[in-house]
């Protein structure tokens, strides 16, 4: 079981400091400033899972909803991570799209790369089943 998440005690005021000073792709700086909402893990099997989670049915990697994050995961970090990993014993189950209809599993629809999926198939996907 993993610790339990201290929510609310996260500052967001370097993030405030950031997109204030330095995500400007609008006046052509070149900074696009993201994050990438979960990594998952396996340490005793080796098996890592990247995640990008949007809520509320939010959209992903469309004109206007982060398509400079899309591409740089598609064109920079998954090909990386492909040449990487067999080489190092990490078996990389790729970059993946979680969609909640709701705020989470339990409050609605779940897709998962746009294919909906229930709480049972999400709990196999993290397990590697």
């Amino acid at each position: 079981m993993t610790r339990k998440e201290q929510t609310g005690k996260r500052s967001l005021e370097h993030s405030g400091w950031i997109r204030e000073k330095l995500s400007d792709p609008e006046k052509g700086t070149g900074n696009c400033i993201g994050n990438l909402d979960w990594i998952h893990w396996n340490y005793k099997t080796r098996r890592l899972i990247l995640l990008e989670e949007k809520t509320h049915n939010a959209e992903y990697g469309t004109p206007g909803h982060n398509q400079w994050h899309k591409i740089f995961m598609e064109t920079v970090m998954v090909p990386a991570l492909e040449q990487y990993c067999p080489n190092h014993d990490i078996d990389f189950r790729g970059f993946h799209v979680i969609i909640f209809e709701g705020t989470c599993a339990k409050d609605g629809r779940i897709y998962l790369d746009n294919k909906e999926i229930s709480e049972d198939e999400l709990i196999r996907f993290y397990e590697g089943e």
